[in-house]
């Protein structure tokens, strides 16, 4: 190990200098939503676009699971804001975020993300460099750093923050939540290229003289922020910063084996150990043994430890390392030994978790400096010494009791702890919705409470759905807009031949059990007569301005059996032109309803409420109010996550922890999906679930009071092991049943337009397998046309469908076969005859929860049992294709992995 003091000054410290928060994103996207024939981006839904997304050749592709696909050279998107975040003569601190998966060969200068022609991240070479061109009084010159590049194949994070300083800059830079060293300029900011100012490139440069430097591989995610005032590192989003880098952070979930420990999952650290045995996950019980680490450190190193009291006897070597030693001097101190003398060091009183004892032990040391840390990040004392140079690290020596973990980290400026092992308690979990999420809790307690995690009554009712419907619908039907603009006259909506009974007998013979209409979109324009809003159908002159299309909805909908849905966008332009959305106004108690003048309810005993609002939440709620209370029964209430196309000096934070509540008591039985509690966006706007579609995630709550993804909502994986731990590391706060809901278009529009064409059957079964067969609820658009009616197209080929899907799955093979086994490990069903499998479906009974976690199918064939297929999470419902038809009469399946006991509910077989 070598203690170079240098490079913490070379690193930096993470600044402390007070920042201003950065401002709203103008652009955060994964991704999710689709190009148009004019290689122009349409955002998906809870995407942030404050200005035009296009790629540049045409050939680059959007994939669910790698976001934008770019093969490099000319390849790339470019990102033109609504106002300019720097170029020219502007300059503005601001930061950007790429997420990115590189391929293994790139070209040289190969383009990560660029910023007006002057501000860059690239490979070169070997190596990732990043910085600006500055161009003062005629000369030119570049401000570089470059580190080595990462990993090919594996997704990285590059953030880069431009701080403008006076007559100077910094670019900070980090990957992987690293910090890097900076780029810095004491004279001379970046100089943007004339034509490429205002620009930034994406997977490409978009400086003119170099529009060949493409990245080889896909970019995941782009964040983009201005920020005012000193940069605060805690403004990053898509990787956590870190202050030091962990060699070593086990919790003694693993196992050992001759001597060597086999790290547990998210564990690191070649160990040894000597006269110890793991005696439950999480505890290392130690015979007068130890624990040692062999490995080389450039910096500052901490070494950490986590013990029972019981491990404190005089004399234990607990902490070795550099000619240092932190020696056990009893349950009450410990003994400093460094340069041929000592220090006693008094301990606090032990912490103590779900009951269990325990103390913290860190011993750091420096060039010229050692210090005894007695909790994670609290410096005990700290003395000047003369280190050595040693190549390993020792615990525990001679120790008799239980350890919990031990940890190595490098660490830049002050040490910070960074090891996660502390006492690894299981307690009594009562089944629950919802658990909180600890910092530093190990895998097995997280494994423990996903498996005790249960879904609501309504949430497992709209499981058991499967297939929804949205129907898109309103005055952009008729302007052939997407998003319109909310000032569009109320007339043009004139639908000459209105047929909600035709969209509902289309959607129940389709297969669909619920279908939610759009009866407020961003542009404002409301399907029904609202007392609060002269933008709707009550202004046209659509049926003498009395017409209600949400009435004959719901009508249509529960005369042929359909759960009525109904989706109202927080977003709304004609509000804002009113000066009612983004005004500025507090969140004060509001009365809901709240009567106007000449108000037809006055007098009733209306059901009253008091609830946090601004003006525009206070809008929301009494729309809310009348649609829940005039229409009858409402299932699912529909939000999603879109921001009002404002200035960024305006803001309006949604209510959204009010409008749950009016919800809940107004309609209890309905599921407030995706800016919701009960359900969550799948992430794309493809319908394509995860292979692995996990119930359970880990989650945050926005500072709005709605849920979300605590990895992010274009992570690949959310619920696995590796997920919950990730989600742990992240800030998640809790773990919640919160299911996915895949959406998609019949078409390449959310609104009817009759130039697009409808998707295949080829491309809507796989989209239904990859969506409800994933353990997801499909959510398939199908909007009406001008006239009111679901295009005949599109009519013909949903039954198209349905028919594709009877032929792939005409007969339950499994019904009246005979099955043997309990239905928590293994299953065999004996079929009547032999006959060719193609499929096998399977589902758990989410009523006890999400338990599998592996799993494979076997056929019977002469010599004995041939794995046919292997699977992940199952959920509700999990359809495997086989990789060929087999013939056989005996099929088997066999759960390899799970959190609890598996309760199978379904088992197919076609």
């Amino acid at each position: 190990m070598r203690i170079l003091l240098a490079m913490s000054l070379l690193i930096g410290v993470v600044s402390t200098v007070p920042a201003v928060a950065a401002d709203p994103d103008v652009l955060d996207v994964s991704f999710g939503g689709s190009f148009s024939s004019g290689n122009t981006y349409t955002a998906a839904t809870g995407e942030t676009m404050g200005g035009t997304l296009t790629r540049r050749t045409g050939a680059e592709s959007l994939d669910p699971a790698r976001g934008l696909v770019l093969a490099g050279a000319a390849a790339g998107v470019r990102f033109q804001p609504g106002t300019p975040i720097s170029g020219g003569s502007v300059q503005r601190s601001f930061l950007v975020e790429t997420a990115f998966t590189p391929a293994a060969t790139q070209t040289d200068l190969a383009t990560v993300t660029a910023v007006g022609g002057a501000i860059f991240g690239r490979y070169s070479g070997s190596n990732l460099q990043y910085g600006f061109s500055s161009e003062v009084g005629g000369e030119w010159r570049d401000v570089v750093q470059s580190v080595p590049v990462p990993s090919a194949g594996e997704q990285h994070v590059l953030a880069l923050a431009y701080e403008v300083d006076g007559a100077g800059a910094t670019l900070h830079a980090f990957l992987d939540g690293q910090q890097l060293p900076p780029a810095v300029s004491t004279s001379g900011t970046a100089t943007w290229h004339p034509d490429a100012g205002a620009e930034i490139g994406l997977g490409n440069e978009v400086h003119p003289s170099a529009l060949q430097r493409g990245l080889a591989g896909s970019v995941r995610q782009v964040r983009l922020a201005t920020f005012s005032g000193a940069f605060n590192p805690g403004d990053l989003k898509l990787a956590k910063p870190v202050g030091s880098t962990a060699k070593v952070n086990v919790g003694f979930e693993g196992t050992i084996s001759r001597g060597k420990y086999q790290p547990g999952l998210g564990e690191r650290g070649d160990l040894t150990v000597a006269d110890g045995r793991i005696t439950q996950p999480g505890r290392l019980r130690l015979d007068g043994g130890g624990v040692s680490w062999h490995g080389e450190i450039d910096g500052a190193v901490l070494a950490e430890t986590v013990v029972s009291p019981d491990l404190l006897d005089r004399g234990t070597r607990l902490i070795e390392l550099g000619g240092v030693q932190l020696v056990a001097e009893g349950k009450h101190a410990v003994v400093l030994r460094a340069g041929g003398g000592s220090s006693e060091v008094r301990l606090p009183a032990a912490s103590v978790k779900e009951g269990v004892a325990y103390y913290y032990l860190g011993l750091a040391v420096e060039a010229g400096k050692v210090s005894v840390l007695t909790a994670p990040g609290v410096t005990a004392l700290s003395k000047s010494i003369t280190t050595g140079q040693v190549g390993e690290v020792r615990w525990l020596t001679g120790a008799r009791g239980t350890a919990y973990g031990v940890g190595v980290s490098s660490y830049f400026g002050e040490p910070a702890a960074a090891l996660k092992a502390l006492p690894c308690v299981v307690g009594k979990l009562r089944p629950a919705q919802t658990m909180p999420v600890a910092e530093g809790e190990c895998v097995t307690s997280l494994v423990a409470k996903a498996s005790a995690i249960r879904p609501e009554p309504r949430q497992v009712d709209w499981q058991r759905m499967e297939q929804t419907a949205f129907l898109h619908f309103g005055v952009n039907t008729f302007t052939g807009l997407e998003w319109g603009h909310g000032d569009e006259d109320p007339d043009l909506f004139q639908p000459t031949g209105l047929d909600t009974d035709q969209w509902a007998r289309t959607l129940r013979d389709s297969g669909f059990k619920l279908a939610i209409l759009t009866v407020k979109h961003h542009d404002g324009f409301l399907l029904y007569p609202s007392r609060y809003s002269d933008h709707s159908v009550a202004s046209s002159s659509w049926q003498s301005g009395k017409g209600d299309v949400v009435e004959a909805f719901v009508k249509s909908m529960r005369k042929y059996g359909l759960k009525v849905g109904l989706y109202l966008s927080p977003a709304d332009e004609n509000q804002y032109l009113d000066g009612v959305y983004a005004n500025g106004s507090a969140h004060t108690p509001r009365t809901i309803p709240t009567l106007v003048p000449g108000d037809d309810r006055a007098g009733q005993d209306l059901p009253q409420y008091t609830l946090t609002a601004s003006d525009y939440g206070a809008y929301m709620l009494n729309q809310l109010y009348e649609l829940l209370t005039e229409y009858g029964q409402v299932d699912e209430v529909w939000f999603d996550g879109a921001q009002g196309r404002i200035p960024p000096d305006k803001v309006e934070t949604y209510d959204f922890p009010s409008w749950y509540e009016l919800i809940r008591k107004l309609a209890p039985q309905a599921t407030i999906a995706v800016s919701g509690p009960d359900v969550r966006w799948v992430g794309n706007e493809s319908g394509l679930a995860r292979p692995d579609e996990f119930s359970v995630v880990p989650t945050i709550t926005k500072p709005n009071g709605s849920p979300d993804y605590a990895l992010g909502y274009a992570a690949a994986d959310q619920g696995s092991r590796k997920a919950l731990l990730a989600g742990r590391d992240a800030g998640a706060t809790e773990l919640a049943w919160w299911p996915a809901e895949s959406d998609v278009s019949i078409r390449e529009g959310w609104f009817h337009h009759p130039e697009q064409s409808t998707r295949s059957v080829e491309q809507l079964t796989d989209i239904y397998y990859k969506s409800v067969g994933r353990n997801s609820v499909l959510l398939l658009n199908i909007p009406p046309d001008r006239e009111g009616r679901l295009d005949d197209q599109d009519v013909t080929r949903l039954a198209e469908w349905r028919a594709k899907l009877a032929a792939d799955m005409p007969r339950d093979l499994a019904k009246g076969a005979r099955v043997s086994g309990e239905g928590t490990g293994t299953v065999s069903v004996q079929l009547p005859k032999k006959s060719t499998v193609k499929r096998v479906s399977l589902g758990e009974d989410i009523r006890y929860g999400q338990q599998i976690e592996a799993g494979v199918v076997e056929v019977r064939e002469q010599g004995g049992w041939k794995q046919v297929a292997a699977f992940g999470a199952v959920g509700y419902k999990r359809i495997l294709a086989l990789d060929s038809p087999v013939t056989t009469d005996q099929v088997r399946v066999r759960i390899t992995q799970s959190r609890g006991k598996v309760r199978l509910a379904a088992l197919s077989i076609y």
